[in-house]
């Protein structure tokens, strides 16, 4: 593979992976979060299982935005920090805007230069030649063209894993994909008992997240089955949950309930420190939009007809009309 963009010498660089003498390199790099992790229990034990298959190299969590896949691979790499001789490094693709800045970005998270007369591939084969890591490289569905890179790596480390998240499958050879859904909601039968409500993930993501802007709310038996049909008006997707429980401190769950006939304009005023198509669901929802080609974005005009879903044979029909440019 071609040697890609070099680096920006500008830029501050991290501390380069040294070998210690005890055999490991500097400890892991993940990225703390300053909000609690809530549910996912089962999903985290499934892929830490499979990451530590021997055969299996590159995992990708796919789903839509906002469903928490890298609040879910983060925590698969703290659990399998240990499992790793030479720990756990987090790359964050979001911020770049090119497939060509893949190679580096991931070099340059694990503090390797580039060296004359080498393609990045080359150099860092040889520095992670020996290296049992596992590597988290986070948001790449907008630069698929840099994928291949990635695939390279994997065969050239024989001990390098990689875990992907994505909007959809890198399409490498080897990959395993483990789709991430919503979280479950409660079934409408516990919808008066707020005791079993407060078990629900969705549920307890929403109280948590409403706590945090109204440390006095609570789930109580008078507003148990409000809050559990906005979790259900919202699907189980925690970015919609969590941005539905920040209005909390002014709209008590029935009149939030009420409010939700118009989704986009309420689920507003995510964290500043939220990446921008994380702040508003319909940030979250153009980034994925933006992401498709012409024809791609025709048919979801097209899909937008239906109300509660559709069969395959309903989506060929209203696809049928072909034109990437018509609505």
């Amino acid at each position: 593979m071609a040697d890609l963009t070099p680096f920006d010498r500008s830029q501050p660089q991290p501390v380069p992976l040294v070998p210690l003498s005890g055999g490991g390199w500097y400890g892991m790099h993940l990225l703390s979060s300053l909000t609690s992790f809530v549910g996912r229990a089962q999903e985290v034990a499934a892929i830490v299982e499979l990451v530590r298959q021997r055969d299996v190299r590159l995992v990708t969590l796919t789903g839509p935005g906002g469903v928490g896949k890298t609040r879910l691979a983060l925590a698969v790499a703290s659990e399998l920090g240990a499992h790793f001789a030479d720990g756990v490094r987090v790359v964050p693709l979001a911020p770049i805007q090119e497939p060509d800045l893949v190679g580096p970005t991931i070099a340059q998270a694990l503090g390797v230069r580039d060296v004359d007369g080498q393609t990045l591939t080359e150099r860092l084969a040889i520095v992670l030649r020996d290296a049992e890591l596992l590597l988290v490289v986070d948001n790449f569905e907008h630069l698929l063209g840099g994928a291949p890179f990635v695939g390279d790596l994997l065969r050239a480390c024989p001990r390098l894993a990689v875990l992907a998240t994505s909007r959809e499958r890198l399409r490498l050879g080897g990959e395993r994909e483990f789709p991430v859904l919503p979280l479950p909601l409660p079934e409408r039968s516990a919808l008066g008992a707020a005791e079993a409500l407060g078990e629900n993930a969705a549920i307890r993501l929403f109280v948590e997240r409403a706590r945090e802007v109204e440390p006095a709310f609570a789930l109580t038996g008078e507003n148990a089955a409000a809050v559990a049909e906005v979790c259900r008006r919202l699907d189980g997707l925690p970015l919609a949950i969590e941005l539905a429980a920040a209005r909390s401190k002014v709209l008590p769950p029935e009149a939030l309930l009420r409010r939700l006939e118009r989704r986009l304009p309420l689920l507003v005023g995510g964290s500043r420190d939220a990446p921008a198509r994380q702040r508003t669901l319909r940030d979250a929802i153009a980034w994925s939009h933006d992401l498709l080609e012409p024809k791609e974005q025709a048919l979801f005009r097209r899909l937008a007809v239906f109300v509660g879903g559709f069969t395959l044979e309903a989506a060929e029909v209203v696809a049928g009309g072909g034109g990437g440019g018509g609505g």
